[in-house]
């Protein structure tokens, strides 16, 4: 860490079996003037690396004389599943952000998810946690909220409202704390990633400017698409999924019944299933640009009604 007025700091959470301490770095970048105290999270899930390169980036191209108030960087909260490059935490096959605020006294996972939430989130006046769709899928849309000017601020061309929070998130108990929040998901599926990467940079320095913690105004997408309704498309049927629409028509508006994808037996030969679009007005929030493996189950699709 070079950057000036910056601090290094680790948040033990125990001994593994390996007897390794299982530790979370916590970089903490102090402002030349006074201003919000603003925490910043990738690596909940360790098959999304775009959003950490992003986080690494960030903080390097910071300057703390025009930073107000305080940074406070987890660029990875799962360091056993991002060794492993899974979602889940390889020891109990937990999902860390399903399980917040945690529990001391539980599985692994819910000793991390306890750390953060007792460690690393009190004293913030603003969270941004930062997603990708992992090794296969591509994503490109943010979470509005508690504070729809913030999630505007990324940039985000896609833009979700939920009815209700997603139990177990770490945004989740952000929210019912006061703390304004924001979601991104940008990139994954090793396609695009550093397109993706210099998003989640701009995502971030949208989200700063419009805290005050970084001069200058947000540029946010003058007309974003925002959806209260997401469609989840899972393979009932495994194969090799062959695209019919690609990651750089993420964020694009096609009608119904229009071709998303088809399914093919590598086997056979045989088309097993096809995936097509649900809504009048479907856009295209998650996808799979190029073929891959999928079983039933899967993400294959995520779509939001325009």
């Amino acid at each position: 860490m070079t950057t000036p007025g910056a601090r290094l700091d680790w948040l033990t959470v125990g001994g593994l079996a390996s007897g390794n301490p299982l530790r979370l770095p916590v970089h903490t970048i102090a402002g030349a003037r006074p201003g919000p105290t603003v925490g910043l999270v990738a690596g909940i899930h360790g098959d999304e690396v775009p959003p950490v390169e992003a986080v690494r980036r960030v903080v390097a191209g910071l300057d703390a004389g025009e930073l107000r108030g305080t940074l406070r960087v987890l660029p990875v909260a799962n360091p056993l599943a991002l060794e492993a490059l899974t979602r889940h935490t390889p020891q109990d096959m937990l999902n860390l952000n399903r399980v917040f605020p945690g529990d001391l006294g539980g599985w692994l996972t819910e000793q991390l998810a306890d750390v953060i939430a007792t460690r690393f989130l009190p004293g913030l006046d603003a969270l941004l946690d930062l997603h990708a769709g992992g090794l296969f899928p591509t994503v490109a849309y943010a979470y509005v909220l508690n504070d729809e000017a913030l999630s505007r601020a990324t940039g985000c061309r896609v833009l979700y409202r939920p009815a209700a929070g997603y139990v177990g998130t770490l945004s989740e108990v952000a929210v019912a704390r006061g703390i304004p929040t924001v979601v991104t998901e940008l990139g994954g599926g090793l396609v695009a990633d550093e397109a993706y990467v210099e998003r989640g940079v701009a995502a971030v320095r949208g989200a700063l400017r419009h805290l005050g913690a970084l001069p200058g105004a947000p540029a946010p997408d003058p007309a974003p698409l925002v959806t209260e309704r997401l469609a989840i498309l899972r393979p009932r049927e495994g194969g090799l999924l062959v695209p019919e629409v690609r990651v750089e028509d993420l964020g694009a508006v096609v009608p119904e019944g229009h071709l998303l994808g088809r399914t093919f037996s590598p086997y056979t030969f045989e088309e097993v299933e096809r995936f097509t679009a649900p809504f009048a007005r479907t856009i295209l929030v998650l996808l799979r640009g190029t073929v891959t493996l999928v079983r039933p189950g899967d993400y294959a699709y995520m779509l939001g009604e325009g």
